[in-house]
């Protein structure tokens, strides 16, 4: 293994972690374990803190919600502001890609949305991934899902 992929292990590693720690605090915990390894996470791998902690307000408040916890939510996504508005639009469009490489395509207005936020923030990688993904126009099912856009209307 090489001193890079070693790197990247660890950096694997640290980011299970910190999902573990998410899902163990529980959706009305404060998230002091999670936003400490966070913390630890974007000093050792190079991740802008304001990034990771962003984004780890956004899982903390995703788990709070889907469990019921509407408060705590609301809190976290307040918390989640906190980290700077460039940090939060970067975790929203990762989170649309994450989405749209999961099930296989976007709506075609997210899909250009997403490439022209890669493009102007010049991250090649988010607009490779962004490309890759199929866009789909309004209304329009997947050929894979056909009942997905009818069951959402």
């Amino acid at each position: 293994m090489t001193v890079e992929g070693a790197g990247q292990d660890y950096l694997t590693r640290q980011i299970g972690a910190l999902l573990e720690a998410i899902r163990a605090e529980g959706p009305v915990g404060e998230g002091r374990r999670s936003f400490r390894l966070a913390g630890h996470l974007a000093a050792e791998g190079g991740f802008h803190l304001g990034d990771i902690m962003a984004a780890t307000a956004q899982l903390l408040a995703v788990h709070a919600w889907n469990n019921g916890y509407l408060g705590a939510a609301e809190l976290l996504t307040r918390r989640m502001r906190d980290f700077g508005a460039e940090s939060v639009e970067l975790v929203r469009y990762l989170v649309r890609l994450e989405t749209g490489c999961e099930q296989g395509w976007l709506p075609h207005a997210d899909r250009d949305e997403l490439i022209a936020y890669a493009r102007r923030v010049q991250r090649a990688d988010i607009e490779e991934r962004a490309q890759a993904i199929e866009p789909s126009l309004p209304g329009v099912t997947d050929p894979e899902r056909p009942d997905r856009m009818a069951s959402e209307s």
